[in-house]
């Protein structure tokens, strides 16, 4: 997903930062297990929606 936004669009849903692709890469890039990384997207959109 190559991301094109500008600085007045939107930050990326929590749906698009649990797409697929997104975790694949995270979890062969760092070696974590996908429920980790889903976790940790989640708690940095909760963070973010403060």
């Amino acid at each position: 997903m190559r991301d094109d936004r500008g600085l007045d669009d939107p930050p990326p849903s929590l749906d698009e930062l649990l797409s697929e692709p997104i975790v694949r890469l995270l979890m062969r890039r760092d070696g974590v297990e996908e429920g980790d990384v889903r976790k940790l997207i989640a708690r940095v959109a909760l963070v973010r929606r403060r």
